[in-house]
């Protein structure tokens, strides 16, 4: 059969000469259906190659069997980790993703919201751009399920599964510290983040306890997803800023920040010792072993979808915000300095 449109179910009752009722029950295996009867009807689907409409059968049972994945921004390889492992989560409970990335802007985060809406999805997990809890509400207003990942509001009620990043960004300062760095460069993300926030105060932490001064000048927030790192570093070599060391806000912008420094002449880590967040060496190979904070990646898939589940059996609960330990992973991008 050759159709310009979508194969339905009284294109197998016209090829089969059963009803589209008895069609429907034999491929949805409901009781009450011969076996040669059901054999027959799916033998005919197969050759004239009908799918079934998911979604109609989603508006019938009133779920879609589907769950979307809204990061901020899907070109950093740590939200690749955690697509991933999510989508085998979610595969072995019977369900399908649908991924979109923001950019880190609000706007986009909103109309992703909107458009999960409108697809009827059962569940919504999301890494917020913090900019503005607009989506936060539409969810809510909707009674959609949802989880945040990675990022948490302190105001809003919210389940969500989040790191220790305070403590990791203190492990990660105190690490550099210990090696007899003084001049400390962080480059974070913007302040509205929660994460960004709270590894500025675990790097202040590691400073004051070791007597340090936190130095204004020594921190930069940068936009994390528009490569920002690039013109920040330049400018702090162009400037002839006096730093030995530089803790950043991911891995994806320490191996930008890599990159740069080593174009400029800057030996990594005998001239500047660099440290990263997330660890994405963990499931990923690179050449080049970077000394990192690590945060549990494939639980944090676990933990989200485990919580989403739970929400959709049982419905919303009192809010519940699941913090994940970080632990400081040596490699070879830091040592002490000259």
């Amino acid at each position: 059969m050759t159709t310009s449109r979508r194969i339905k179910l009284k294109d197998i009752a016209e090829k089969t000469g059963y009803t589209v009722g008895t069609i429907s029950k034999a491929l949805q295996g409901r009781d009450g259906i011969a076996a040669e009867t059901r054999e027959t009807i799916e033998k005919a689907a197969r050759e004239i190659g009908y799918i079934a409409n998911a979604q109609a059968g989603g508006l019938r049972s009133g779920s879609s069997k589907t769950v979307a994945i809204i990061v901020s921004d899907i070109a950093n390889p740590l939200f690749s980790i955690l697509i991933k492992n999510i989508i085998s989560q979610l595969d072995a409970l019977g369900y399908s993703a649908i991924l979109m990335d923001t950019e880190e802007k609000s706007v986009k985060e909103e109309k992703a919201v909107i458009s999960a809406l409108g697809k009827n999805v059962d569940g919504i997990l999301l890494c917020p751009t913090q900019l503005s809890d607009r989506s936060i509400e539409l969810m809510k207003q909707n009674g959609m399920p949802f989880v945040l990942m990675g990022r948490r509001f302190e105001e809003i009620d919210a389940d969500c599964v989040v790191w220790n990043d305070r403590h990791g960004a203190y492990l990660a300062t105190k690490h550099l510290l210990e090696l007899g760095h003084r001049d400390i460069v962080m480059l974070t993300g913007y302040s509205h983040i929660s994460s960004a926030k709270e590894r500025y105060l675990g790097y202040c932490d590691a400073l004051r306890e070791a007597d340090m001064p936190v130095r204004n000048e020594n921190i930069f927030e940068i936009n994390i997803a528009t490569h920002e790192t690039a013109k920040t570093i330049q400018w702090l070599l162009d400037t002839g800023a006096s730093f030995s060391a530089m803790l950043c806000f991911s891995d994806y912008v320490a191996w930008e920040a890599i990159a740069i420094l080593n174009q400029r002449g800057l030996r990594v880590p005998e001239d500047v010792s660099v440290v990263g967040f997330d660890d994405i060496q963990s499931q990923m190979y690179f050449p080049y072993p970077l000394t990192t904070v690590h945060v549990p990646k494939t639980l944090t898939a676990r933990r989200a979808v485990d919580l989403l589940m739970d929400i959709l059996e049982h419905g919303p609960l009192k809010r519940r915000q699941i913090m994940l330990n970080t632990d400081l992973i040596v490699r070879g991008t830091t040592s002490r300095p000259r």
